[in-house]
């Protein structure tokens, strides 16, 4: 391709008329520097509102199964009317221990924490605080990202130890090494030590005082656990997988973060359909450019056009002439708006101040690259198609 005579003639239209030919060029890079600048900052924008959402949380929850009462008296009948007794949930699952087995086998899933969740009290300095109290193993502070958002002491589990949310922290006076009463709701108390304090950055988790799980069962006086939280490496996936799992486990339930978060997804939807649409017509925009430049560039070459068909030139060599222009002007054009976009990313992220990022992934570079070069190519078939059906003799004739 390259190396033909068409090419050659190609570049050589494009020298010929150096003006057009940067116009146009500048005009598939603003296109693509739109394009690539909206999808690049959109996908951002939805990876850190997921990330906010579901980063520090279970992704899947294996919970009780609901339960239906029974009647108090007389025959159970069929009813349809209001009077029916509503569901109920269980509050433990008993025999949990097989379920993290299954779970822990799947390529799929990441990280995996029986969990018993209760609520408790804190008595200090005469003040007494209502806590969230969550039971969990080591991989639960991962799954919470503990570890990675304390801001003193460590986040480890063991004995009486136990994990503080800054919230809490904060109302307390708490640091780390300090020892106080917790009470359950039957009045019952142990002492416990502030191993560490964190900051997860959400007002709900920075509430939580995290326990080790068998510290947990016993006071809060638990038989099983509460629920068993699953985060996946896929979060979007996150759904399916549930209910690939809801087939096979009948004496559970689980809940995906997509059941809990439907207006969010609803949001992010709305979002890329909207940002589609404008890049769909950036592309639309590219091209109609592109087919009007090389419409009156094969008008202005008809008598060169004419003298290369005289001499030997196939339609499909005349043809391939103004396709090789509009594949040279997507890629020059897509080379410099990606550049370009990338300056304005760094720009807007630089001096903007945003507190998240852009997706520079390969997908991102590759994709408006593919779509510029294509929609190029394409929108030289309507001059194309007039150069091939050019008469050689007509255009001598008529000069």
């Amino acid at each position: 391709m390259f190396r033909s005579y068409e090419w050659m003639i190609a570049l050589r239209f494009l020298k010929k008329g150096k003006g057009q030919t940067v116009l146009i060029i500048l005009g598939i890079a603003m296109g693509v520097a739109v394009q690539f600048f909206l999808a690049s900052l959109m996908s951002g924008l939805q990876a850190s509102l997921v990330d906010r959402t579901v980063g520090a949380a279970p992704h899947i929850t294996v919970l009780p199964a609901d339960s239906l009462p029974g009647y108090v008296s007389g025959p159970q009948k069929a009813s349809s009317d209001n009077r029916n007794p509503i569901y109920s949930e269980k509050t433990e699952i008993l025999s949990w221990q097989q379920y993290p087995e299954d779970l822990k086998k799947d390529a799929a899933v990441k990280s995996i924490s029986p969990t018993v969740n209760g609520s408790g009290f804190i008595e200090r300095g005469g003040v007494t605080v209502p806590v969230i109290l969550k039971g969990v193993t080591g991989e639960g502070l991962k799954l919470y990202k503990i570890s990675e958002n304390i801001v003193t002491g460590k986040a480890e589990l063991s004995g009486d130890s136990a994990v503080f949310g800054k919230k809490i922290a904060d109302r307390l006076s708490l640091s780390a090494g300090d020892k106080l009463n917790l009470k359950n709701d039957r009045g019952e108390q142990v002492f416990v030590q502030v191993n560490g304090i964190f900051d997860i950055g959400s007002e709900a988790g920075n509430s939580l005082v995290f326990l080790s799980l068998d510290r947990a069962r016993s006071f809060l006086r638990v038989d099983g656990v509460s629920s068993i939280e699953v985060q996946v490496i896929d979060v979007f996936a996150a759904d399916r997988i549930a209910k690939r799992y809801a087939k096979g486990y009948t004496r559970v339930k689980l809940e995906s973060w997509q059941s809990k978060n439907r207006e969010l997804l609803q949001a992010l939807s709305a979002q890329s359909s909207s940002t589609n649409t404008i890049l769909f017509f950036v592309i639309i925009s590219i091209s109609l450019g592109i087919a009007s430049v090389l419409g009156i560039a094969a008008v202005q070459k008809q008598r060169q056009l004419g003298i290369l068909k005289a001499m030997g030139t196939s339609n499909g060599s005349a043809a391939k002439i103004f396709i090789y222009q509009g594949f040279t002007l997507g890629l020059f054009g897509s080379f410099l708006g990606v550049l370009a976009g990338l300056a304005l990313g760094y720009m807007f992220v630089t001096f903007a101040g945003v507190n998240f990022g852009f997706d520079f992934s390969a997908k991102m570079i590759i994709t408006p690259v593919i779509l510029a070069c294509l929609a190029s190519t394409l929108a030289s078939l309507i001059p194309a198609r007039r150069a091939a059906g050019l008469s050689p003799i007509e255009v001598i004739r008529n000069g």
